[in-house]
């Protein structure tokens, strides 16, 4: 007896069904990136709105054509080396204006405004600068201690520092604020037109 040819038999393989995701899972992971998301804003807006105090020194000090008339009233040229450091790791500071002034026992003499600038975290930007006083009129409280301070060689001085300013982190930039810094004394040759021989301001800053 012939055999007969039997046909293969087919098996089709039935797909398994996929594996739903579990929804307490995704709860959680999104719960999670809530969490490290609003951490990053707070963290972003205490960086822009409490920074760390900028640091300003004034690293050197002289004075030019130094003169005080029989009227009280001076004339001079002031040059100044003021060095401005930001401590902040992440917040970079826009200056959007600044005004240097000196003064002697509050009365101003002199003041100059500084062009715009950026400063990058970390930066220490110099600023060079020179304020002149024309013919300014002194009290004659100042002008007599004044002329008094000049007969030994050295004149206290006071720069102040007025800024607007801004902090920027990442996209976040804060609303732009007030800084305010005084420098003193400032002790000045008036005998010497050099730069060298001064001893380093610490000045004091405030928002």
């Amino acid at each position: 007896m012939v055999p007969q040819n039997q046909q293969p038999r087919r098996t089709q393989q039935q797909a398994l069904p996929g594996k739903g995701l579990n929804p307490v899972l995704c709860i959680i992971v999104a719960l999670v990136l809530l969490g490290l998301l609003v951490g990053l804003a707070i963290l972003i807006t205490y960086l822009t709105l409490r920074p760390k105090k900028l640091v300003y020194t004034v690293e050197a000090a002289s004075v030019q054509d130094f003169a005080i008339g029989k009227d009280d009233h001076i004339s001079a040229k002031f040059n100044y080396v003021i060095k401005s450091y930001n401590p902040e790791k992440h917040v970079s500071v826009r200056y959007h204006s600044m005004r240097i002034s000196t003064a002697h026992h509050n009365q101003s003499v002199a003041h100059k405004e500084i062009s715009a600038f950026k400063q990058r975290p970390k930066n220490e930007t110099r600023i060079e600068t020179q304020l002149v006083s024309h013919n300014v009129a002194l009290s004659k409280f100042n002008a007599k201690d004044l002329r008094a301070e000049t007969t030994k060689g050295v004149v206290e001085m006071e720069v102040y520092i007025t800024a607007r300013v801004s902090y920027k982190t990442w996209i976040f930039r804060s609303r732009r604020r007030t800084l305010k810094g005084v420098c003193t004394p400032i002790m000045i040759n008036v005998t010497a037109n050099s730069l060298d021989g001064f001893q380093r301001v610490l000045c004091k800053t405030r928002l």
